[in-house]
């Protein structure tokens, strides 16, 4: 005997529409770095990153598929979500793409992490969100920032700049969307946690928030 899976519940539909469409935003954004990277290597390791986001897609389109969801519709209302803070952050080398993605892919994560796990959403998902690209970045760059001082100073202010806009992102989409929170003091919590995590990934790399 088949089955049968509950519907899902209204309040978390945007909830599953933002992680689609942040699934692949992500596979976008990650693809586009490695065409830039200075590496083959780095650019297939990058490749792979982006591969592992559209994979979450897929895994989001059957879970969706089992309860009779529209996931392309859900995800369709978010479309373009991200454009903007991608368009005033525009790094002129690969250094400040690979921070730039690092911080924003950190901070919108958090954000997706916190929602789903209000909302009862996909245990675990902490785990899968990351995309091992913070892991590249911390072996890759880190040493270079921790080795030369200018650089730093540079990916800090840099960083300081993505993270203003990336954070300001995270309180307009939950103002926006105030179901992703579910509740006020969600979004004073969500907020919170972005934050704190945020300085603590970039203590990881040697930057200052």
């Amino acid at each position: 005997m088949a089955h049968e899976f509950d519907s899902v519940p209204a309040d978390d539909a945007e909830v599953l529409g933002i992680l689609a469409y942040s699934s692949l935003a992500f596979m976008t954004r990650l693809a586009k770095d490695g065409e830039q990277a200075p590496t083959f290597e780095a650019h297939v390791e990058h490749a792979r990153m982006a591969a592992r986001c559209f994979k979450l897609y897929q895994q989001l389109e059957v879970w969706s598929g089992h309860r009779g969801f529209d996931l392309l519709a859900a995800g369709d209302a978010f479309s373009g979500a991200y454009d903007d803070l991608d368009a005033r952050t525009r790094p002129t080398t690969f250094a400040e793409r690979a921070v730039k993605t690092f911080i924003t892919r950190g901070m919108l994560g958090d954000m997706l992490i916190r929602v789903a796990q209000v909302h009862g959403l996909f245990e675990g998902i902490e785990d899968v969100w990351p995309f091992e690209q913070g892991h590249w970045v911390r072996a890759h760059l880190g040493p270079q920032i921790e080795a030369d001082p200018q650089l730093a100073d540079r990916l800090s202010l840099w960083g300081r700049r993505v993270a203003g806009e990336a954070l300001g992102l995270v309180r307009a989409t939950l103002f926006t969307y105030p179901s992703l929170a579910a509740s006020p003091e969600n979004v004073d919590e969500i907020t919170e946690y972005v934050i704190k995590r945020h300085g603590e990934r970039m203590r990881d790399i040697h930057l200052k928030a």
